[in-house]
């Protein structure tokens, strides 16, 4: 090799070599530009080989491209590979080489970690000499370190774009996209050429650019920044992400890369299950405070109702005391339906049925200007259900729905079977998967804003002037749907009008026949012994009993009512209890007078729900129950059918 091949000197070419594999934006390309260097320089023909994972050795660059195979076979390459060491033919003898015009050969190694990783073929027509070969071996070093840095930034660059999080890389000075993969783009709508025109600014709302750009000018990528933002795709929507990000170096710019993990659909999880734990807490405020008004409301309803029968149904003060505890009595129902702790009488019921039996009434309360339209499904599931509670169910959405039509317009009442899967209830937070029954009622009217619908369900909540509203009509359908099992779903836009989307269960039995009419209360004369802590409850309880006969013994707490028991052996016939009581409840009473009393028959009394009382486990599902507040006419016709049962 003569000291300046093609016009360059060594230490030229040297240099010029270096910087180019320095420069290299790809190591394909940089080598492949090397090789050509190389051919106009100290070579006729060049070439770069690597070896691949299987072994095997893989021409990365070649110049002029058709450099024969027969010179990487009969020299160089396989000798290197195996020694390590490069291989110089100062004189080729092989006829195929000679025939090209190659008089010398000269293979150096790429040097790696564990051994060679590659090779470095040089063919020239003049021969070479030793001191080629340090300078090829010093080509072939560097070379080998873009090799091997090129296939990092392969792994890395692969493990970027196939990244099933967006990521992207942008510039720290300018905020500008320097790089997005293939997520990012798929993600949030943009192409590759949008993003990369964009800043990381474009994808914030305006009311996040100013708090972004002071978090990043207070710590910049990688410092403990806020890591959760609001995000806007393409199409305007907002998602929540949550950031990672670090600082890089890329393409010689100071950057940062970041990485954007959408947390939209936990969020919202989140904030449906804090809102149904508020509901819960509230719910189980209402119940505790309705149970003990309920006794009041029994106490005064029920002397209300002894007097007048005394006074032959005259005395306009009496009647004012009865009808004012009637309105009590409601809205103790009312608070008891939301907290889900009202006693329900399910059977099983044909929603059509009630819907059509419903439509006249309903016609009739929402006024002429509002009309009334109904779609029923045909082989519509039957639901188990309370009867009256899906009534009350019906008529409160239709009075909601006439308030928010006050110029008038069309309510619409339809009934569907849904099947509920998975992904339904996941995404909607509420219910459970399975075939359902949808109750839809819908209006045209004025619409309700997110606030609104965040508080929807909550007692005494209401969007109407004080006194037009108590504000329970909506809380008593929430509480009385999921009490019955099923779930609520509110659709509604401002100026567009609502629809409330009711689901219950499908029962998979046929309904049941009519209630037979109850019968007249009897009267009686056998023992009865009454168990209540509350002494006013107590005592009026003992003149509606003894009003019908019987003998009554009151005592407050269990350990008079072992007492009695022992004294009184075979002598009392129903114990009538209540269910919650402080120290030892009902259903433990009534397991330890059985034993002193085995014939002795148990009533059961209670405010509160089916679901509080029989699911929580205070009493069997087929004991005998009778509900507060309860009339003297209510009592004794449940009194005399335990005794006769």
């Amino acid at each position: 090799m003569a000291d300046e091949p093609g016009g360059l000197g060594r230490l030229t070419l040297l240099a010029r070599a270096s910087e180019l594999l320095d420069s290299a934006l790809a190591y394909e390309d940089g080598l492949q530009r090397l090789a050509e260097l190389l051919a106009r320089g100290v070579a006729d023909w060049c070439a770069i080989d690597v070896r691949e994972p299987d072994g095997a050795l893989h021409r990365l660059a070649a110049a002029p491209a058709d450099v024969p195979l027969s010179a990487r076979d009969a020299h160089g390459p396989a000798i290197v590979m195996r020694t390590g060491e490069p291989d110089l033919v100062a004189a080729v003898r092989d006829e195929r080489l000679r025939a090209l015009g190659v008089a010398s050969t000269l293979c150096v190694p790429l040097p790696g970690r564990a051994g060679p990783i590659g090779t470095l073929s040089l063919l020239a027509r003049t021969p070479y000499r030793p001191q080629d070969a340090e300078l090829a071996s010093e080509l072939a070093r560097r070379a080998a370190a873009a090799v091997q840095t090129g296939r990092s930034e392969q792994r890395y660059r692969m493990l970027f774009e196939r990244n099933p999080l967006p990521m992207w890389v942008y510039d720290v000075e300018t905020l500008a996209f320097l790089a997005v993969n293939e997520a990012a783009v798929r993600h949030y709508g943009y192409s590759r050429e949008e993003f990369l025109a964009m800043c990381i600014t474009d994808i914030r709302p305006r009311s996040d650019v100013e708090s972004l750009m002071a978090d990043l000018e207070r710590g910049g990528p990688g410092s403990p920044l806020p890591n959760t933002w609001t995000h806007q795709r393409k199409d305007g929507s907002h998602i929540a992400v949550e950031i990672t990000a670090g600082r890089i170096s890329f393409g010689g710019r100071d950057a940062a890369l970041v990485l954007a993990h959408d947390v939209s659909e936990r969020k919202r999880l989140e904030e449906r299950l804090a809102e149904a734990e508020r509901l819960e807490a509230i719910g189980r405020l209402a119940g505790g405070v309705a149970h003990d008004f309920n006794n009041l409301v029994t106490v005064i309803s029920g002397y209300a109702s002894m007097l007048l029968a005394r006074a032959g149904g005259d005395g306009e003060e009496l009647r004012e005391i009865a009808h004012a505890a009637e309105q009590a009595s409601g809205l103790t129902r009312q608070l008891l339906a939301f907290s889900r702790r009202q006693v329900l009488h399910p059977r099983v019921l044909d929603l059509n049925q009630i819907v059509s039996g419903m439509v006249p009434m309903l016609q009739r309360i929402i006024g002429d200007d509002v009309s009334v339209g109904v779609r029923l499904a045909e082989g519509l599931a039957p639901v188990e259900a309370d009867r009256a509670q899906l009534e009350r169910v019906l008529l409160n959405l239709a009075a909601n729905a006439r308030d928010a039509m006050p110029q008038g317009g069309r309510l619409t009442i339809e009934t569907a079977n849904a099947d509920l899967d998975d992904d339904y209830v996941t995404t909607h937070g509420d219910g459970t998967p399975g075939p359902h029954v949808m109750l839809a009622v819908s209006d045209t009217g004025v619409g309700m804003s997110e606030e609104v619908q965040r508080h929807l369900f909550e007692p005494f909540f209401t969007t109407k002037e004080a006194g037009a509203g108590t504000g329970l009509g909506l809380s008593t359908v929430f509480g009385v749907v999921k009490q019955s099992g099923g779930s609520i779903y509110v659709y509604s836009e401002l100026g567009k009008g609502s629809t409330l989307k009711i689901y219950l269960p499908a029962a998979d039995r046929e309904p049941d026949p009519p209630p037979a009419a109850e019968p007249a209360a009897a009267v009686g004369s056998e023992t009865i012994m009454v168990v209540e802590d509350d002494e006013s409850v107590r005592e009026l309880v003992r003149l509606m009993l003894e009003g019908r006969g019987y003998a009554v013994l009151t005592v407050e707490d269990a350990e008079e009512a072992a007492r009695v028991c022992r004294e009184r052996p075979g002598g009392v016939d129903l114990l009538l209890t209540d269910v919650v009581m402080p120290e030892v409840g009902g259903r433990d009473l009534a397991e330890r007078l059985a034993e002193i009393s085995p014939s002795m028959r148990i009533l059961f009394m209670s405010g509160y729900s089916d679901e509080a009382v029989y699911r929580h486990g205070e009493i069997s599902p087929d004991a005998a129950f009778i509900e507060k507040p309860f009339t003297e006419r209510t009592l004794a016709g449940k009194v005399r059918e335990v005794l006769d049962a």
